[in-house]
């Protein structure tokens, strides 16, 4: 059996789901599928640290701290164990010593990578595969973009992961959930401009706001990124945490370490251990300033002090 893990999230994800389900369809394989973000990793590790005699497969899902050594080593010694991915493993080193098979490129992203490893001959994966490398490095191509909006909906993830496996990249269903969400987008991008606020890095700024879990973290940091900050950092009210950067000096991998998350320079995320909401935001903004002043020399050398107004 394969065990698939990557990320819940995005094209690239999700891309990488349905490139391995297509290769276990054509390997005559039974799949299971965990859709996972970067914090609850290390959950799904232990949930699962009993399997013995399977391929466990990891894609687009970098290191976090809260990542089980041991239990990554079990993992590894009963099973065959690859890890793809293309974020920042500067800080993984010793995650990275328990053995597995390691593929990574930070030029591609973690879909490519799949179908190169998995299926490289198969045209159905090099589409999936292309599509998630529009999305992920911020390529012009309508259809990508279009395919983000029916995942960020929250339609059936194994029911999106089984029609690109198969080979369907749209199709009725897909446009009907496409266009019901632009409604929802909308009011999504209301409520972000009436819960935000601005953070002062020296001479650098960063939005700070609020979103609805119906928005997803891609399109409320692309939406406020257009305001010109040098970076920004959504919060969603079960503590999740998004960034994204305009400005290259800031080390959004670096960043997300201080809340339990990973990711890469330009785009990561992370969790707060506590409920966000319209009456604590400025605590909680305030709390996170502090968190990223003591490390600012880390993640961005240039700077010095950090201010809230």
């Amino acid at each position: 059996m394969i065990i698939c893990i990557a990320h819940k999230k995005d094209l690239d994800g999700l891309g990488s789901h349905a490139i391995v389900r297509r290769y276990a369809k054509k390997e005559n394989l039974d799949i299971e599928h965990h859709f996972v973000s970067y914090d609850d990793l290390g959950e799904v590790f232990r949930q699962i640290e009993g399997s013995e005699g399977n391929l466990i497969v990891v894609a687009d899902l970098g290191y976090n701290s809260k990542i089980p050594l041991e239990t990554v080593k079990s993992l590894y010694a009963n099973n065959r164990f690859i890890w793809i991915d293309h974020h920042d493993w500067s800080s993984g080193r010793k995650l990275l010593e328990a053995g597995f098979k390691f593929i990574h490129s930070n030029e591609r992203c973690a879909a490519e990578l799949v179908w190169n490893y998995f299926l490289p001959e198969d045209r159905v994966a090099e589409r999936i595969a292309r599509l998630a490398h529009v999305h992920d490095f911020r390529d012009e191509g309508e259809l990508a973009w279009k395919l983000y909006d029916v995942i960020s909906s929250g339609y059936d993830k194994l029911k999106f992961v089984d029609f690109l496996a198969r080979g369907i990249t749209w199709n009725d269903v897909f446009q009907e959930v496409y266009e019901n969400y632009q409604k929802v987008k909308e009011k999504g991008y209301d409520y972000l401009e009436k819960h935000m606020v601005v953070v002062k890095v020296d001479k650098y700024s960063c939005i700070m706001a609020i979103s609805k879990k119906y928005l997803s973290s891609t399109l409320a940091s692309l939406y406020l990124q257009e305001k010109g900050s040098d970076f920004v950092i959504v919060l969603y009210p079960d503590g999740k945490m998004s960034f994204r950067r305009n400005n290259p000096e800031m080390n959004l991998a670096k960043m997300a370490e201080l809340f339990n998350g990973g990711g890469r320079a330009v785009a990561a995320g992370g969790r707060l251990d506590k409920e966000i909401n319209e009456e604590n935001f400025k605590i909680v903004t305030e709390e996170i300033v502090d968190i990223i002043n003591r490390k600012i020399h880390e993640i961005a050398p240039v700077q010095e002090s950090i201010t809230t107004h």
